[in-house]
């Protein structure tokens, strides 16, 4: 065979052998598919058959996301340190008042989150929603005994806000709200029972059309 034709078999069989590996194509050289690799899912309800169940009892869900003591973000266990808690569209501020309420921190935080969540659904009844409060508008400061067991026994208005409704917001939401399972003893008066004293207060914040919300204001003393 002449080197011409022997060039000619050697570029015949390069072209044969670029034909086979490009006729393999990735899948059969790549190997599988890493597992790292994200698969996106643009068809929902290829993830489940499984219906979602809705929501039986939306306060209750709210209440259990805002309990923010079991989230990291306790007090410092000093008097008159606040935390904020709430939204971008209704904030509010809580506090521990005296010695004794930082003392027993837990047990005063575990109230005011409860207090919050009760004060924030009834800012959103209609009656006070559309309220344009005056700038005199003075706390509601309200004593409550709870029994040796943590259940409320009695609540004292020590001093009105000059509003009525503003009142009954937080009388109502004391009712729902001052109460616990575990109070601790070292807390507790000389005949067994617990004292907390409650401020509150709330303020317009803003505005849509003649809806409201609001920012609020609570504070609590362990006497």
């Amino acid at each position: 065979m002449g080197k011409t034709a022997v060039r000619r078999h050697r570029f015949i069989l390069s072209l044969f052998l670029l034909s086979t590996i490009a006729a393999c194509g990735p899948s059969e050289t790549a190997g599988p598919e890493a597992p790292s690799t994200p698969h996106y899912v643009n068809d929902l309800s290829t993830l489940s058959a499984k219906p979602v169940a809705e929501i039986s009892n939306p306060h209750a869900a709210y209440e259990a996301t805002t309990q923010t003591d079991s989230f990291g973000h306790a007090f410092q266990d000093q008097p008159g340190s606040e935390r904020h808690v709430g939204t971008d569209a209704s904030p509010a501020v809580q506090q521990l008042m005296n010695l004794k309420a930082a003392q027993f921190a837990e047990f005063s935080g575990s109230l005011l989150d409860k207090l919050w969540g009760q004060v924030r659904l009834r800012e959103t009844d209609d009656d006070i929603v559309r309220l344009k409060l005056p700038n005199t508008l003075q706390p509601v400061v309200l004593t409550a005994t709870l029994a040796p067991d943590g259940k409320l026994e009695e609540i004292v208005i020590d001093q009105r806000s000059g509003k009525a409704l503003i009142d009954k917001l937080f009388i109502d939401a004391c009712k729902k709200s001052i109460w616990t399972n575990n109070p601790p003893k070292a807390a507790a008066l000389p005949n067994g029972t617990y004292q907390v004293r409650i401020e509150g207060r709330i303020e317009n914040f803003a505005s849509q059309g003649n809806r409201w919300t609001f920012k609020t204001y609570m504070g609590i003393a362990v006497l």
